[in-house]
C-alpha cells in the first residue's frame, strides 16, 4: 500500500500541469454552461408539466455529466497510462522492479477516476442548483454516484485500449466508445449486457426523477435490465476490476519496444 500511495501522490502531482488544470476547469464547467444555455434559451418549460420537466432535464443532466464529462476526463488521464511511460523511457525501469507495473496502473487508475469524479461533482453541484427542479438532493445524489461509477468503469476500460494498443490509444478508446458504448449498448441483444453504458442506464432510470409514463414505455424495456440497483452496481464493479485486471495482465506480459523504435 505505501507503493500505491506513492505512485498515486507522484501521479497525481504529475498530472497538475497548466494544461490539464485547464482541461479540469473546462470538463467542471461545461455542464453548468450548458444548464445555463437550456434555461436561458429553452421554452420546454412553458410547455410541458412538472414531471416532464424533470424527466428532460434528468436526461440531459445524465448525458452531460457521466456520459461526456467522465468519459473525456478520464480519456485524458486513463488512455495514455502505458503511453506516457514509453514516451519518457522508463517503462524498462518499471518493468525490472518487483511488482512495478502493477502498482504504477493501480496508482494511474485512482489518478484518472479522482480526476474525473472531482470534475463531475463540481459540475453537478452548480448544474443541479442552476436547474431549478424540486428534487436537487435526489438528482445530486445520484448523479454523483453515476459519475464515480462511470469514473472507474471507463478508466478501467480505457487502460485496457491503451495497454493493447499504445501507440494510438485515445483513438482507440473513441472507436471503442462510439461502437461498443453508443452502437452496441442501443442493441436489443445480450451483447449490449456486457457494456458500461447498459448497466449505467439502468442505475440512472432507477435512481433520477423520471416521469412514470416514460418508463412505462416498451423501448426501456430494450436500453435497461431487470434486477435491482444492488445488482447494477455489482455489475459495474465487476467489469470494472475485470478490465483492470487485463490491463495489468496484458502490460505486464506484452513486449513493449522502446520510444525510440517507433512505439508511440
Amino acid at each position: 500500500m505505501n507503493a500505491l500511495r506513492a505512485v498515486f501522490v507522484y501521479e497525481w502531482k504529475r498530472s497538475l500541469t497548466l494544461g490539464r488544470v485547464g482541461w479540469w476547469y473546462a470538463m467542471a464547467a461545461f455542464p453548468v454552461m450548458i444548464t445555463i444555455l437550456i434555461r436561458t434559451l429553452g421554452d420546454f418549460e412553458l410547455h410541458s408539466d412538472i414531471e416532464e420537466q424533470k424527466s428532460i432535464w434528468s436526461v440531459t443532466l445524465y448525458v452531460l455529466i457521466p456520459c461526456v464529462c467522465v468519459a473525456l476526463s478520464v480519456l485524458l488521464t486513463a488512455a495514455p497510462a502505458v503511453a506516457s511511460e514509453l514516451e519518457q523511457r522508463s517503462w524498462i525501469y518499471l518493468a525490472t522492479r518487483p511488482n512495478g507495473i502493477l502498482w504504477l496502473l493501480l496508482g494511474k487508475f485512482l489518478v484518472s477516476v479522482t480526476w474525473a469524479t472531482t470534475a463531475a461533482w463540481v459540475g453537478t453541484g452548480f448544474s443541479v442548483a442552476l436547474c431549478g427542479m424540486d428534487e436537487p438532493r435526489r438528482m445530486w445524489l445520484s448523479l454523483s454516484a453515476l459519475s464515480l461509477l462511470a469514473a472507474a468503469a471507463y478508466s478501467a476500460v480505457f487502460m485496457l485500449v491503451g495497454a493493447v494498443f499504445p501507440k494510438r490509444a485515445m483513438v482507440f478508446c473513441m472507436i471503442y466508445t462510439m461502437i461498443v458504448e453508443l452502437v452496441f449498448a442501443s442493441i436489443p441483444a445480450v451483447i449490449n449486457r456486457m457494456t458500461v453504458q447498459f448497466r449505467l442506464r439502468t442505475l440512472f432510470v432507477n435512481w433520477m426523477p423520471i416521469d412514470e409514463r416514460l418508463k412505462n414505455e416498451s423501448v426501456f424495456q430494450y436500453v435497461m435490465a431487470e434486477g435491482s440497483s444492488f445488482m447494477q452496481c455489482f455489475w459495474l464493479v465487476g467489469l470494472s476490476s475485470l478490465f483492470l485486471v487485463a490491463a495489468i495482465l496484458v502490460a505486464q506480459r506484452k513486449e513493449f519496444t522502446s520510444a525510440t523504435e517507433g512505439d508511440v
